[in-house]
């Protein structure tokens, strides 16, 4: 479905759709846009054909209409044109209406409501400017929320609204494919519960989560049999709207990686640990043991027994808890690791 061309005063010709089969009003509505529009484009539509044809061209970026029409009436026109472009401003401009037409027409995304007489005459396009800028931001709104969805799903993450007891309300890409990897079966009926591998520890995140509006932040391990354990950052919020039912916005980030290098690091200083516990003559053997020479060789190059040298690497090898020099080889690399 094509959109409506985003349209700015300064850099092109507004272009106005005015539906109002009184041509009295019409001329008003257009002398009006003309003070403030003077190079503006101004379509009529005088009977549903025309609006038809309008609306099927998208060749307008604002619509001011009348309520009453012998052929329709302004609700209808409204549905027509966001069904067709949800975004385009429309302004209703009637002597025939009512507050509460004016109350549906709002709800249904009518931008402003002004009265047909000369005080309200100056209204009108103050009505138009506003209803531009809003129409601006909306649009600029809406493709913010689409850059930043295309961002957190190259990043994979997560992003779900779901209700206070875990169970998903909306969900972005990123997180319906982790829901994918861990509940192939059935990802629909996966709950933040159920989710990760201890569904009592995410209960009692969420009841914190649910007693205050402060973020709050824990990590999980992913329920995934098939596979090898990965872990999750969870970041998660209580979101409450007059007039709605309370809600849970959070954010689901995978942290394997850092997991995995936190660990890596916690081994290699364990490991340089250990091998600083040895003495100064076992220190020696180490290395030459490492550097893949025999006893009898580390002897001579050490200029001491053999048995001293077997002493040694006994002695060392107890005391770093290994069993052969293969393991003696990996705890070395482990504790010179660039990760420590």
């Amino acid at each position: 479905m094509p959109k409506l061309r985003e349209s700015s005063p300064s850099t092109q010709p507004l272009r106005v759709l005015v539906v109002d089969d009184n041509p009295q009003d019409r001329r008003l509505v257009v002398r009006e846009l003309r003070k403030s529009y003077p190079d503006s484009e101004i379509a009529e539509a005088i009977d549903q054909t025309q609006l038809d044809q309008h609306i099927a061209r998208s060749d307008f970026d604002l619509v001011i209409t009348d309520y009453h029409l012998q052929w329709s009436d302004g609700i209808r026109v409204l549905q027509a044109v966001k069904q067709r472009a949800p975004h385009c401003p429309v302004i209703m401009f009637t002597g025939t209406g009512s507050e509460e037409i004016a109350v549906a027409a709002m709800k249904q995304g009518l931008d402003d409501y002004v009265i047909k007489n000369v005080k309200h005459l100056v209204r009108l396009r103050g009505a138009v400017q506003a209803a531009l800028e809003h129409a601006e931001t909306r649009v600029h709104v809406v493709q913010l929320d689409a850059r930043l969805e295309s961002l957190l799903s190259q990043l994979q993450v997560g992003v779900f609204t779901c209700a206070l007891d875990g169970r998903f309300l909306e969900l972005n890409a990123a997180m319906v494919d982790l829901l994918r990897s861990a509940a192939p079966d059935d990802p629909q009926q996966a709950t933040l519960t159920s989710l990760f591998m201890c569904p009592k520890r995410v209960r009692q995140f969420l009841a914190i989560v649910t007693s205050s509006t402060a973020r709050q932040e824990t990590e999980f391990s992913l329920a995934n049999p098939a596979g090898p354990a990965r872990y999750y950052r969870v970041t998660a919020r209580l979101v409450r709207t007059p007039g709605k039912e309370p809600r849970i916005d959070g954010l689901v980030e995978d942290v394997t990686r850092r997991k995995q290098s936190e660990a890596a690091a916690k081994q290699a200083a364990v490991a340089a640990a250990q091998i600083e516990m040895l003495s100064p003559r076992e220190h020696d053997v180490l290395h030459e043991v490492v550097a893949g020479y025999a006893n009898k060789v580390i002897a001579r190059r050490l200029n001491i027994s053999e048995k001293t040298v077997e002493k040694h690497r006994s002695s060392l090898m107890k005391k770093l808890r290994v069993r052969s020099v293969a393991e003696l080889v990996r705890l070395v690399m482990l504790a010179e690791s660039p990760v420590r």
